[in-house]
């Protein structure tokens, strides 16, 4: 198809797929090895050498493709070669006849050792006014900076071999880069250190074609997004763009690409190839996408604006990555066994392009990327446009025929009309299911059916798709895809109270209930959503126990039901089913003592980073300058704001907030009127006892509960009057009544009888073990070294990571660095080190006298949110507390503390649906609350693809 941009017409690829056949003799098949050399190019020309092993025939054939997969265009590739050339086993040229412009005939085949030629690029002639010229992403491109190698334009196939294995040799200068979907199996450098061999090996020819490359002045960028390794290569001549840039843009469509395909088992790794054209009148100007098997070629304008360009590209892009669907999974025998020469075509291009093309705009509004509205006018458009076309013509009758005058011209009309297709039978199958299936269910059924290595037949696919469906579905097929019956999108639209009204697709006024609850499954915007957990065990954290082989039903976002597996009965039909075989179902954890540090930082961020953790309610301790977490906190209860539940304090409140009896009136008021949930004292030395008192009084007046650091200069009891107490840390400078800072109170019967007053008061106590512990490490040479190391930084803004894992840190200013400006008494680390052992020994001691305990980690510095509460459980763990207490302190306790115990804190018939799913057994070790394969957040599902998406969205934000 001709893609020029405009209009853009994207040129998608339809792969050859087909088992590597070995009739019988594994292994032993002659080898192909050809010769690419980027260091020989004269005149803009690459030399290329086949050795094809030994021939027994009198004469064979060797070709360069006619037509190529998906392009449904001649493109006669064997024209770009000159001074083709046959050589025996001692060097003399034997005869080579053209027969035509991409086939060779050699005589006398038992004596021919190799054929050489030279390679023009296919770029070259975009700019003559030569017939079938190849659209850019299909072509060649040979320059001193950049090579395009789609291969099927440098190396060819021998008749009698196409399905032989191929060794590929590229010999490169030393400084060129390289991508490609291909991993090259070795790599050598020459004597000169100036050149580099690449060699890779392929099954067939179809393996080597499917792969194309780019090698020179190229930026490439590798991520991973779900299971599937990605890699972006990108060349920008003005260096306008960078595979970087290109990346963070692309991330959130991938992402929600890979989510939308659910447990799809497509590639495991996937290669983006984008060209950028400056322009120049030598430059290429065929700008579109060919789509192969893993892997896309994207060649696009550089001068356009950014806006324009990425919307066009990644919309491009969309569509391509959805081939990993169909035909990569599902095809027939025209495609499975493709012939470059005399191709015959399939007759379903409405399921390779159309579903396709429907799927990459559901997509979007499926994982609100986009609107409703946006969605109903990509439909609607296409709608509009399909009839420039024939809207009375077979499509598995254009598709045979595709290449033919009467034919061709419809092509474009596979990405309108096929959609709409696609989208009447999504609808069809969603209502004759009552929502329980769609049209991606039944692709992955038929991938399930067939497979890459298992074509169909091309006459009994609407057959098999009419038995694994509904009657319905074979209709519509027979009148619309293989008859030529126009359709009517108003009858199926109508289903979902849709109508289509001047132009555009439109909601009906007051659609009928069963119509708007279709729509809704339709879109993903099912305000009833139910959902089960098979055969999960269930930690419900209400005793220590686990409940083995478990259905958990969820109902708009509460547990209705908890059964053994297998006997839960529902009229209601569930829409979103979860495995839970061999994993562990717990409460969501609780993050009891979370900051806000970094304004530059949108703390939205922050949330996706407790989420990916488990962590399902937040405390947020303090509201610095220039923030509003009453604002925040009513976002987010309004479904405005992805976060866990939310609990916050007002400003964290220091001596100079509460000088007088009358500050302590007016900071309490002020906390009423702005509706926190408790008041934090952050000041531990400096506040008046009859202030501090005051405040108490009035706060009790009106219901807010006071926490926060204890009051070192008064007797403990009165620190015990506050709801809670932050820092373990804390009772150090309680019961430190020296100016001795190295001083701690070790004796074990005077702590004992603390603990015992601390059990009595019923106050709630929050350890943070880990903030504590983070300061060892910043001043421990090993530590620090390693904490560089760990991978977290990543998580955090740039410059804050720079700053703590540098020198400049205060602490290591002021304890490595320098001198010790504190004058602590002792060896720094040696000091901190001794604080840290105590609060560990004191925090088993309040345990084993059965204080409360809140989780939390004070997030702060290299203390990351989300993954240091994990490290907060195994410091925990490190004191003597069971996994069992430790969880505890995460679910039950902070339920009971936040007075939520009706919904929260246990997985029990009647609570909120916030839940973690393990892959291991916390029970056994505390650490296993890291293996998460997802997250329920108020009966919303965030499984392990959509968490490590979430991960990479905070990573490319910090830059």
């Amino acid at each position: 198809m001709k893609n020029v941009i405009p209009p853009v017409f994207a040129l998608f690829i339809i792969w050859v797929l087909g088992t590597f056949r070995v009739n019988g003799q594994e292994n032993v098949e002659p080898k192909i090895v050809a010769s690419i050399d980027l260091t020989m190019v004269v005149n803009d020309k690459v030399p290329v050498t086949v050795n094809p092993d030994k021939f027994d025939a009198d004469l064979v054939t060797y070709r360069l493709p006619k037509v190529i997969q998906g392009t449904y265009a001649i493109g006669d590739y064997g024209r770009f070669i000159e001074e083709f050339k046959a050589f025996d086993y001692d060097g003399n040229e034997l005869l080579a006849l053209q027969k035509d412009a991409n086939s060779w005939e050699i005589p006398n085949a038992q004596d021919l050792d190799k054929i050489e030629y030279w390679v023009n690029d296919t770029f070259d002639i975009e700019r003559s006014d030569a017939p079938n010229v190849p659209l850019s992403p299909s072509g060649t491109n040979i320059e001193p900076n950049n090579y395009i190698l789609n291969l099927h334009g440098f190396v060819g196939y021998f008749d009698s071999l196409k399905n032989n294995p191929y060794e590929l040799d590229i010999t490169t200068p030393v400084e060129f880069k390289n991508t490609s979907a291909l991993q090259h199996a070795t790599k050598e450098l020459s004597a000169d250190g100036k050149k580099t061999t690449l060699k890779y090996i392929a099954p067939r020819y179809f393996d080597l074609t499917d792969n194309p490359m780019m090698f020179g002045d190229v930026e490439i960028e590798k991520f991973k997004v779900g299971n599937i390794d990605f890699e972006l290569g990108v060349y920008s001549p003005n260096k306008m763009y960078s595979a970087y840039k290109i990346k963070k843009s692309l991330l959130q469509m991938l992402n929600a690409q890979v989510t939308y395909l659910g447990n799809f088992k497509g590639a495991k790794n996937y290669s983006i190839i984008v060209y950028l054209s400056d322009g120049k009148e030598e430059s290429p100007k065929g700008f579109g996408g060919l789509e192969h098997n893993t892997s896309t070629v994207i060649v696009m304008p550089e001068y356009w604006e950014e806006t324009k360009l990425y919307n066009i590209m990644f919309d491009m892009m969309a569509h391509e990555f959805f081939h990993i669907v169909t035909p990569m999974t599902i095809h027939s025998e025209d495609i499975h066994y493709f012939d470059y020469d005399t191709p015959t075509f399939s007759k379903h291009l409405w399921l390779y392009e159309g579903v396709t093309e429907y799927f990459s705009k559901l997509f979007k509004v499926d994982q609100h990327l986009v609107s409703e509205e946006d969605f109903y006018g990509k439909m609607a458009y296409k709608i509009k446009d399909s009839k420039r076309f024939n809207d009375a013509l077979s499509f598995t009758t254009m598709s045979e025929n595709i290449l033919t005058d009467k034919f061709k011209v419809n092509y474009p009309n596979v990405y309108r009309k096929g959609a709409l297709m696609a989208m009447c039978l999504d609808i069809l199958i969603r209502e004759e299911s009552h929502g329980k299936r769609s049209l991606l269910s039944l692709i992955k059924e038929l991938s399930e059916k067939y497979g890459k290595n298992n074509p169909f037949m091309d006459d009994e696919l609407i057959e098999d798709i009419t038995k694994m469906t509904y009657p319905s579905i074979g209709l519509f097929m027979q009148k619309h895809v293989v008859g030529s019956q126009p359709i009517n999108y108003q009858d199926y639209l109508d289903k979902v109270g849709l109508i289509i009204q001047d132009g555009s697709i439109k909601s009906v006024e007051d659609p009928e209930p069963s119509k708007l609850h279709l729509r809704n499954v339709w879109l993903n915007k099912d305000s009833r959503k139910i959902t089960l957990i098979e055969n999960v065990h269930v930690i419900p954290m209400n005793e220590e126990i686990v409940l083995e082989h478990q259905d958990v039903l969820i109902e708009n976002g509460k547990i209705v039901d908890i059964h053994a597996t297998d006997t839960i009965t529902s009229k209601v039909p569930i829409d979103f089913r979860i495995d839970g075989t061999d994993k562990y179902l717990i409460p969501g954890l609780s993050e009891m003592h979370y900051h806000w540090r970094n304004n530059d930082r949108n703390i939205a961020t922050d949330f996706k980073l407790l989420i990916a953790n488990g962590i399902t309610t937040a405390r947020n301790m303090g509201e610095y300058e220039g923030q509003d977490h009453i604002a925040i906190r009513d976002k987010i209860n309004k479904g405005q704001l992805i976060a866990p539940n939310y609990y916050t304090t007002g400003p964290y409140l220091q001596a100079d907030k509460l000088q007088t009896i009358e500050d302590a009136v007016k900071v309490v008021q002020q906390h009423k009127d702005r509706g926190c949930d408790f008041i934090k004292i952050g000041d531990g030395r400096e506040i008046d006892k009859e202030v501090y008192l005051k405040l108490l009084e009035e706060a009790q007046k009106v219901k807010i509960p006071v926490i926060g650091h204890a009051q070192h200069n008064l007797p403990l009891e009165y620190s015990l009057r506050m709801k809670s107490i932050e820092h373990v840390e804390e009772f150090i400078y309680i019961f430190n009544t020296s100016e001795d800072f190295k001083y701690l109170n070790n004796d074990l019967d005077f702590l004992n009888a603390t603990a015992k007053q601390i059990q009595d008061s019923g106050i709630y106590v929050a350890p943070t073990l880990v903030i504590f512990e983070m300061i060892t490490q910043y001043l421990d040479e090993e530590k620090f070294t390693e904490l560089k190391a760990n991978g977290l930084a990543k998580y955090l803004p740039k410059k804050d990571a720079t700053y703590w894992l540098s020198d400049e840190n205060h602490y290591r200013a002021n304890f490595v660095v320098g001198t010790d400006k504190i004058d602590l008494g002792m060896k720094p680390l040696d000091f901190f080190n001794s604080y840290f052992k105590w609060m560990k020994t004191f925090t088993k001691i309040l345990s084993d006298y059965e204080v409360p305990m809140l989780s939390g980690s004070d997030t702060f510095g290299m203390v990351v949110p989300g993954f240091s509460l994990h490290k907060e459980f195994e410091f925990l763990q490190e004191a003597g507390l069971t996994p069992y207490e430790i969880l505890r302190s995460s679910t039950i306790v902070p339920a009971r503390y936040l007075n939520v115990m009706a919904s929260e804190g246990t997985i029990s018939v009647g609570k909120n649906a916030n839940l973690v799913l393990l892959d291991k057994n916390p029970l056994e070790d505390i650490i296993n609350t890291k293996s998460i394969e997802g997250v329920m957040l108020k009966g919303t599902w965030f499984g392990r693809n959509k968490l490590d998406a979430m991960l990479l969205e905070v990573e490319m934000s910090n830059d």
